[in-house]
């Protein structure tokens, strides 16, 4: 019963912390300085509002020239569950329903799964530490794919997880494949493919290393000969093409003190993106907990962690390359989010397993969880309760306005979450 009332309430705070940043209020358009604002209802959306629009355009039959230039047709995954719902409720409201009901599921899953590895209490402290993570509601509310990167990262840590631990060849296929559906969601393939090499490497199971790989790009590579080949599309796309230049100024490397000078932004680059990447609070939490007790990284957490720091790191040393759109920087840590679950998994069977007599260290650790999650729900319901550092933690997770963008759009359109419409007038 303690289990359930815990889980219950955590699904209850999520509902509502995602609903309250939707509307006027999506922290992805309020950080935007020039958010789209819908005329029936006087909502707000990003600059990728139409994009993703755009692969329901498609799924719906739509003519080609209303989809055929989005570059996120890729992420296939979750227009595709959220298509009946909605062609049923429509674009927005359809996708608020799907979002909502696929993190739920994802706090579910991770409440779950920590239960079953080490207890009920590891498990109330994880899902309390999701169901207050800032990065859901940053995303939760939205009717893109971007919706489906939190409960992703949950699904394919758990198969990671399921990798590591089933060595027959049976298993690794199924979990590998189980891995590959979710990379059709989002562009996550580099970094928990990644430590699924790793890990396997790690173990010394060479054999099974290259059967993993081909199951492990199944999902994708499949998406790209559909849409090449039935919707005929290219290829290729902007966001490719960025690592193809990356890739390419590695191989054509400008002078040595050229390529210095691009990179030497990056010890501080790191730490900036380390704690931005997951909305500060999170990373803060993690490294306090780390240095008090002291305790090491699962296979598992360090894999990921390390597969995400070689992304980092081809993105950030790469030398300077012409493209006017960047990889490298502190202006876009969001790409580095998927780290957040391995942070939330350490931080809750370390708290929640805490068995020491040290009385003081063990208030410490709890006083840390206290102050990290007040610390979050003041960014998850920041844009509702007119929090004066929310909008500066969202737009420093992806930095494109002004620190302040975010106040200025909801005085100027209101906090209204989804359900209470405001027309406007041409």
């Amino acid at each position: 019963m303690r289990f359930r009332t815990h889980l219950v309430g955590a699904c209850l705070l999520m509902l509502l912390a995602i609903w309250l940043s939707s509307g006027t209020m999506y922290p992805f358009a309020s950080t935007w300085a020039y958010p789209i604002v819908s005329k029936s209802c006087g909502y707000l959306f990003n600059q990728d509002h139409t994009a993703y629009r755009a692969a329901f355009d498609m799924l719906d039959g739509a003519p080609r020239a209303q989809w055929e230039w989005s570059i996120v047709l890729r992420r296939i995954l979750y227009p595709l569950v959220a298509f009946p719902f909605m062609k049923a409720a429509g674009f927005v409201v359809g996708g608020f329903i799907v979002s909502v009901l696929i993190n739920v599921a994802a706090l579910i899953a991770l409440a779950l799964f920590l239960r079953q590895r080490w207890g009920e209490t590891v498990a109330v402290v994880g899902i309390w530490l999701l169901a207050a993570y800032p990065g859901v509601t940053y995303w939760g509310a939205l009717p893109y794919a971007n919706a489906i990167i939190v409960p992703a990262s949950v699904g394919l840590f758990i198969l990671l997880t399921r990798l590591d631990e089933q060595v027959e060849l049976r298993s690794v296929v199924w979990n590998c494949l189980g891995m590959t559906v979710l990379f059709t969601a989002y562009d996550l393939l580099p970094f928990f493919g990644g430590a699924a090499m790793l890990l396997l490497i790690r173990r010394r199971r060479w054999r099974q290393v290259p059967i993993a790989a081909a199951c492990l790009v199944t999902g994708p590579l499949i998406v790209v000969l559909a849409l090449a080949k039935i919707a005929r599309l290219p290829w290729s796309n902007e966001n490719t093409d960025l690592y193809g230049a990356m890739l390419g100024a590695y191989l054509h490397p400008p002078a040595v003190g050229v390529w210095l000078r691009g990179v030497a932004s990056f010890p501080v680059v790191l730490g900036q993106v380390f704690f931005f990447s997951n909305l500060v609070f999170l990373p803060t939490l993690f490294l306090l907990v780390l240095i008090v007790v002291r305790a090491r990284l699962s296979a598992i957490e360090g894999a990921l962690a390390i597969a995400i720091g070689l992304v980092f790191a081809f993105n950030n040393l790469a030398p300077p390359y012409p493209e006017t759109y960047q990889l490298r920087g502190d202006y876009i840590p969001r790409i580095y989010q998927p780290l957040g679950v391995a942070l939330i998994v350490y931080c809750a069977r370390v708290v929640g397993g805490l068995n020491t007599p040290d009385r003081a260290k063990a208030a410490i650790v709890k006083t840390l969880f206290a102050l990290a999650m007040a610390a979050n729900l003041s960014v998850a319901f920041g844009p509702i309760a007119r929090v004066p550092w929310a909008g500066r933690v969202y737009q420093r997770f992806y930095m494109h306005a002004y620190l302040e963008t975010m106040d200025l759009n909801l005085a100027l359109h209101g906090r209204r979450p989804l359900g209470f419409c405001r027309p406007q007038q041409d």
